[in-house]
């Protein structure tokens, strides 16, 4: 497999020392699956997700850029205020709800918000960079806005709106938390096409994950993908 490279710059020296790096998504595995078991009760018949490759696959899927800092939400009324850390105003903004779907802004209020991103990131000619929420965790507080951005000529900050969730009372998102989930990929040109499907290679298929109780897809299908 041969490796292509993204890279994250910082932008303030002095600060490299201070934010959260950019890291494979694979570090930051949250808890509840960490010490989820396998099965229930050792109950080969009550696999849970920790049994299911698509979803280890999409938790650890890219990159993570975690919080610079701590922030400070404070719900007041339709609207809210962020106080980062630092005090700099700066390092946060918003979108007001006319900018936003109609549809939208009985969730959204007054505004959604926007995080600052500090890191400008080059990936190689030809590959672009997904930016979601990141994937297979219960985020209650707030949800990023997804993004693609052809991040191999686009050499400047993305910033990350949202939309606010809880509004009941003030909270702070702390330093190093997951913020946002960066997936390189390439940029090529598809044909869709449906139809009667494909009834030899879905036989087959049938026979070998019938044919195993543990790990099927693992150890038959998956392939490894590498996000060092």
């Amino acid at each position: 497999m041969i490796n292509k490279k993204i890279t994250f710059c910082a932008t303030d020296k002095a600060m490299l020392d201070i934010w959260p790096h950019p890291k494979p998504a694979s570090r930051f595995i949250p808890d509840e699956y960490k010490n989820l078991e396998r099965f229930k009760n050792d109950n080969y018949h009550e696999s849970t997700v920790k049994t299911c490759i698509p979803f280890l696959d999409s938790l650890t899927m890219g990159y993570i850029i975690p919080f610079d800092q701590d922030y400070l939400i404070d719900p007041v009324d339709d609207d809210f205020s962020v106080m980062p850390a630092n005090h700099e105003s700066s390092d946060f903004g918003f979108h007001n709800r006319s900018q936003l779907p109609e549809k939208w802004h009985k969730v959204t209020g007054e505004n959604a918000g926007k995080f600052h991103n500090k890191w400008l990131i080059k990936t190689p000619p030809g590959y672009s960079c997904l930016f979601i929420k990141p994937m297979n965790r219960i985020e209650t507080r707030f949800d990023v806005i997804s993004g693609v951005v052809d991040t191999d000529v686009y050499i400047n900050l993305i910033n990350f709106p949202f939309i606010l969730h809880k509004r009941d009372k003030q909270f702070i998102i702390k330093k190093g938390e997951p913020m946002v989930q960066v997936i390189p990929f390439k940029r090529e040109s598809w044909k869709g096409w449906s139809g009667f499907y494909f009834e030899k290679l879905h036989n087959k298929t049938l026979k070998l994950v019938t044919s195993e109780f543990i790990d099927r897809y693992k150890k038959m299908f998956w392939k490894k993908k590498g996000y060092k």
